[in-house]
C-alpha cells in the first residue's frame, strides 16, 4: 500500500529509487538508501580525503599572505634598503645574509628557507614584497622563540598584534 493508494492498481513498471517513478536512474550513478547518499562509496567520499596542496599554491600563499598595505612601515623600509644594497633583486645571498644578521638558529634558517623558497631555487626576479614580508615575519617569530610556520604568521596578522615583532 502506498501513500496514494494501492500499488497493485498502478500499471506495472520497474521499481526505481527515484523520487518520481518517471525519472530514469542513470546506470553510472550508484543508488543509495540514505536521504543524502552519504553512504555511497563509503571510503571514497570521506571529508578527510582532501587532496594534498600543491607547492604552487603554497608559493602563492607566501606571496599574498602579507601584502604591502597590511604591514608596518618598517617592513617596507627593510625591503627597500635590502633591495638597494643587493642590486636589482633580493636573491638567496641577500636572504642568507639577513638570516645570519638576525641571529636565527640554523634549524630556523632552514625552516624559513623551506617556507619562503620551497624548491630551493632562487626566483628569477628575486623575492617580491609579499614574500619578503613573510620572510621578515618568520624571522621575527624565530627571534621570539615562536613556531616558525605560515599558520603562526597568519595568526599574528589576524590578531593585530602581529607587527610588534
Amino acid at each position: 500500500m502506498s501513500l496514494f493508494g494501492d500499488d497493485d492498481a498502478l500499471p506495472s513498471r520497474s521499481r526505481s529509487s527515484a523520487l518520481f517513478d518517471d525519472e530514469p536512474t542513470p546506470a553510472a550513478v550508484k543508488t543509495s538508501t540514505s536521504l543524502f547518499a552519504d553512504d555511497v562509496g563509503a571510503g571514497d567520499d570521506s571529508p578527510w580525503g582532501f587532496p594534498t596542496p600543491k607547492k604552487a599554491a603554497r608559493g602563492n600563499l607566501v606571496k599574498t599572505l602579507l601584502p604591502p598595505g597590511d604591514v608596518p612601515d618598517t617592513y617596507i623600509d627593510a625591503y627597500d634598503t635590502l633591495l638597494a644594497s643587493s642590486g636589482d633583486k633580493i636573491g638567496l645571498d641577500a636572504v642568507h645574509k639577513l638570516l645570519q644578521d638576525a641571529g636565527v638558529s640554523s634549524e630556523d634558517k632552514s625552516r624559513i628557507l623551506r617556507i619562503v623558497v620551497p624548491d630551493g631555487q632562487e626566483p628569477a626576479q628575486g623575492l617580491g614584497r609579499g614574500e619578503f614580508n613573510v620572510l621578515f615575519a618568520l624571522v621575527g617569530l624565530a627571534q621570539e622563540g615562536e613556531d616558525v610556520t605560515l599558520d603562526s604568521v597568519d595568526e599574528r596578522r589576524r590578531s593585530k598584534a602581529a607587527y610588534s615583532w
